[in-house]
C-alpha cells in the first residue's frame, strides 16, 4: 500500500472513472458527490478513518460517484494487488476495510428486504406499533460511494413530502439527564461535521483491537437487555436533505415520533430545521437525543 497526499479541492477520482483503488483517510476531509441536474448532489462528507472507493475492487465497474478533497488530505491507498498481498501476509490491516464491506452489505440487505416486502404488498410488521406516529415514510437512502445499489423506490407519501433543509450546523446532545448520565462528563454536545455519522452500541476491545463489526462515530455503552444495536442508525445527507437511517437495528429507531427500521414502515426519516428528537430502541429507551439543525 502507498500513501498519497491531495490538495484542497483536488479530485481523487471522478464519477465514471474505471480505477480500482480503495482509500482510507488518515487526515483531512473528502466529499462524495454524484452529478445532479443543476449541481452535484452531496452523498457523504468523510473524515479520518473513513474508507471509500472499496467496492471498485469487487465489482470492477466505473466509479459511481466523484471523490473530492475539502481540505488538504492524506490517504492510504490500496490496490487489488495490495488487498491480495495483505490478505495473505498481514490480514490484521484489512480489518477497517472489512468493517466497511460489512456495513455496505448490511445496507444492501436491508434495502432488499424492504423492496421485497413492498413488492409483495406485505405489512412491514405484524407486531402492534409501539408509538403513535403521525405518518410513516420510506425513502431509500442514497447510493454509497463506489457501490451499485437498487434504484430508489418511493412509497406513499411521495418523496415530495421531503423538503430541502438549509443548514450551517448540525449538533447532537442528550435529550435529558437520564440519557446524559449514561455517558462520561465530556459528552454534552457533538457537532456533526461528517456524514454519515454512525451511532451504535460500543463493543469491548480485545487485546487492544477494535472489534471487527464496530464502525461507529458515537459508541454508546448499553447493557442487557440491550436497547442499542451495535450498528444502530446514522445521520446522513443527500444534497440539501438531512435524514436518519436505521442500520438494521433490532428494536428500531424513532425520529420525531416516526418509527423506522427494517421491520417497520421504512428505513429513513427526515430531519427538519430546528429541534429533532431521536430515540434508539423502544419507546422506553433511555437513549434519547436532541438533533439541532441550524
Amino acid at each position: 500500500m502507498r500513501l498519497e497526499r491531495f490538495q484542497a479541492g483536488q479530485v481523487i477520482f471522478p464519477e465514471g472513472e474505471t480505477s480500482q483503488d480503495a482509500y482510507r483517510i488518515l487526515r483531512g476531509k473528502v466529499e462524495i458527490t454524484i452529478a445532479g441536474r443543476m449541481r452535484p448532489v452531496i452523498l457523504a462528507q468523510l473524515g479520518p478513518g473513513d474508507i471509500f472507493g472499496e467496492m471498485a475492487m469487487v465489482d470492477e465497474r466505473p466509479r459511481s460517484a466523484t471523490a473530492r478533497c475539502l481540505l488538504e488530505t492524506e490517504c492510504e491507498v490500496m490496490s487489488p494487488a495490495d488487498f491480495q498481498s495483505v490478505l495473505l501476509h498481514n490480514p490484521q490491516r484489512l480489518l477497517p476495510y472489512l468493517a466497511t464491506f460489512f456495513e455496505r452489505l448490511r445496507t444492501v440487505n436491508d434495502r432488499l428486504q424492504m423492496e421485497i416486502r413492498l413488492r409483495a404488498g406485505q405489512r412491514p410488521s405484524t407486531a402492534p406499533p409501539r408509538i403513535e406516529a403521525a405518518s410513516h415514510t420510506m425513502v431509500s437512502p442514497p447510493p454509497l460511494a463506489g457501490s451499485e445499489l437498487l434504484p430508489a423506490r418511493p412509497v406513499s407519501p411521495p418523496p415530495a413530502a421531503f423538503t430541502p433543509v438549509t443548514f450551517r450546523s448540525v449538533t447532537l446532545e442528550p435529550w435529558d439527564e437520564n440519557c446524559a448520565s449514561r455517558f462520561s462528563e465530556s459528552f454534552s454536545q457533538v457537532e456533526i461535521s461528517k456524514f454519515p455519522f454512525r451511532m451504535g452500541r460500543g463493543a469491548v476491545e480485545e487485546e487492544g483491537r477494535s472489534p471487527l463489526f464496530s464502525k461507529n462515530d458515537l459508541a454508546i455503552s448499553d447493557h442487557e437487555p440491550y436497547q442499542v444495536s451495535r450498528s444502530h442508525c446514522s445521520i446522513e445527507r443527500e444534497g440539501d436533505r438531512l435524514f436518519v437511517r436505521d442500520r438494521g437495528s433490532r428494536l428500531g429507531t424513532i425520529v420525531n415520533d416516526t418509527l423506522i427500521g427494517v421491520h417497520h414502515s421504512g428505513l429513513t426519516a427526515e430531519l427538519r430545521q430546528g429541534e429533532n428528537r431521536l430515540l434508539l430502541g423502544s419507546a422506553k429507551s433511555p437513549f434519547q437525543f436532541r438533533i439541532h439543525v441550524a
